[in-house]
């Protein structure tokens, strides 16, 4: 007798990207997905990203002088700034910030991850 392996969604927040028609991954348009290309504030301002030594504090900074808010990147290690090789760890922005991952076991579309708030 075979056991069924169970998976656990383990999503902090998500929802299908309904913008997306066809412009991504398979069809030779767009950016890559699970990657900074595709991690944005849901209100379309100005993300800031920051990754290695010392980026909880100056998130949390950037947040204070700005008043915004710092998300913490539970997403993926796939999420690097093109000239570091550490996964970002921490974003800035006003808005909730999410990145755009590809279909899986629990989605059925390109979906989107949300990360959560410090």
């Amino acid at each position: 007798m075979e056991q069924a392996r169970v998976t656990k969604h383990h999503c902090y927040r998500c929802r299908p990207h309904e913008e997306v028609q066809g412009a991504f991954p398979g069809t030779g348009e767009g950016p890559e997905l699970e990657s900074i290309a595709t991690t944005f504030a849901e209100g379309g301002d100005e993300v800031f990203f920051t990754s290695g030594y010392s980026a909880r504090e100056i998130a949390q900074k950037r947040a204070h002088d700005s008043g915004s808010v710092v998300f913490v990147n539970n997403v993926s290690r796939n999420i690097k700034r093109r000239e570091l090789s550490v996964p970002v760890g921490y974003a800035v922005a006003h808005t909730p910030v999410y990145t755009l991952l590809p279909a899986d076991e629990h989605h059925g579309t390109v979906y989107r991850a949300y990360w959560p708030p410090l």
